[in-house]
């Protein structure tokens, strides 16, 4: 004997039409492209405001430095034997300055779904974290009670490179997300 209880499949839709023209991908699987990903316009803009910051910290850089040298210095005249040289300030300053612009140049091909924008911004990270830890090196340090300049040099040197790859890594991988999205729209 069979089992009267027995569920029954239901098939539900509408038959279909023949006749007229033939669908122009039949067989073919149709994919539906949504508007790209928005997050290359945010990374561009985001990479765009780091820029003008660094633009402004540049030119403030270039002439707020030597002024507070020349300030301390009026008031304590041994002030002069640890101060900074003005042309680390100055060489900060415009690198500063070329930083800002080139960044905000990146950051405009970026939000504009150029993807060389995203290989600009990591090649400038790239190159003005090695001009970070050069100007740390060359820049002269005084002899302090206890230290010699040679220990400060490479206490300096070691933290800008410790501080370089952590600032250029997260900032290099947070400037492709716009790359980890599958319908970035990137050029």
């Amino acid at each position: 004997m069979q089992p009267q209880n027995q569920p029954q499949s239901i098939i539900v839709g509408q038959p279909a039409q023949f006749g007229g023209a033939a669908a122009p991908y039949a067989g073919q699987a149709v994919v539906m492209a949504g508007p790209p990903s928005q997050a290359a316009k945010v990374m561009g803009i985001l990479v765009m405001v780091y820029g003008g910051l660094t633009l402004l910290g540049g030119i403030f850089n270039a002439f707020a430095g030597p002024w507070m040298n020349e300030y301390l210095g009026a008031m304590s005249p041994e002030f002069q034997e640890y101060a900074t040289p003005d042309w680390v300030y100055y060489l900060q300053g415009l690198i500063g300055i070329i930083a800002g612009v080139a960044f905000l140049y990146s950051g405009w091909m970026i939000q504009d779904f150029q993807r060389k924008g995203i290989y600009y911004t990591w090649g400038l990270l790239g190159i003005f974290f090695l001009l970070g830890i050069v100007l740390v090196a060359v820049m002269p340090y005084p002899d302090v009670e206890g230290m010699d300049s040679g220990s400060m040099r490479m206490i300096s040197v070691g933290a800008g490179v410790v501080g370089g790859l952590c600032s250029s890594g997260i900032c290099g991988v947070l400037t492709a997300i716009p790359l980890f999205m599958n319908n970035h729209g990137m050029k």
